[in-house]
């Protein structure tokens, strides 16, 4: 039922206010305090909000067990790369994953699997070491529509696993995503490492004077990700301590 005087505020005025708290007009306000119709009318609106909010609200986000398992580095693979690649668009689920991990490294190591066994180096010196492809799996395992036959891609460097994994920004841009894991270390073993992403040419001949064209840190889950990849094919150098982990072969391709 709607009604029809003059000072009643509209649909999207009552809309506004139901929603967001937006504060109508001194006129309409002082009608909505005395009109039973347009209190009906708001409490239509915040009904049908509140069964929206209780419903959809964060209905695509994981649940509170997921990220905090997945902030500890306890949960698969797979969803480690789907709970990543929702963290990038869901600024929610970002800000409550940093509280997460800010309460996991207050919490100390005993909360996080630890493994005793260091990387070893040989006297000091960096090894050039070129991973070897190991697996290239037959299906995506994150959004986008790159060609599966490619990617996601497991390198192999001694006991160092690589997986990477093609998605796409909501932008549309390429997100090159990677994760280091080796259970000889633990989790955080990898964090602060430098990833370098450079074009083709510049990768195996050492041609390596100018920067690369992408440079990111690894986090303190072992991810590394490169936003806004330009199509091309690049070599991706890693640097562990005491190593250069090098990755031939990324090719990026339109689909």
């Amino acid at each position: 039922m709607d009604c029809l005087h003059p000072l009643a505020p509209d649909d999207e005025e009552l809309l506004r206010f139901a929603l967001d708290d937006e504060a109508v007009s001194g006129e309409a306000s002082r009608h909505l305090e005395q009109c039973i119709t347009c209190q009906q009318r708001l409490a239509r609106y915040k009904k049908a909000h509140g069964f929206l909010v209780s419903h959809l609200y964060r209905s695509q986000c994981p649940s509170g067990t997921e990220l905090s398992l997945y902030c500890a580095g306890f949960l698969p693979e797979d969803q480690r790369i789907t709970i990543a690649n929702h963290i990038l668009d869901c600024p929610l689920c970002a800000a409550e994953a940093a509280d997460t991990r800010q309460f996991l490294a207050e919490s100390g190591d005993d909360l996080l699997p630890s493994h005793p066994l260091p990387l070893h180096t040989l006297n000091g010196s960096v090894r050039r070491i070129f991973a070897t492809l190991v697996r290239q799996q037959a299906q995506l395992v994150v959004r986008g529509d790159t060609d599966p036959a490619a990617w996601p891609r497991q390198y192999r460097v001694d006991s160092t696993d690589l997986s990477l994994h093609l998605s796409r920004a909501s932008s549309g841009a390429f997100m090159l995503l990677g994760i280091l894991t080796d259970p000889r270390e633990s989790i955080e073993a990898f964090e602060g490492t430098l990833a370098e992403l450079y074009p083709a040419a510049g990768g195996k001949n050492d041609e390596r004077a100018e920067k690369p064209l992408l440079s990111e840190q690894v986090d303190d889950l072992g991810n590394i990700v490169f936003n806004a990849v330009p199509i091309g094919e690049y070599v991706m150098i890693v640097h562990p301590p005491g190593r250069e982990m090098i990755v031939e072969g990324l090719t990026i391709e339109s689909g």
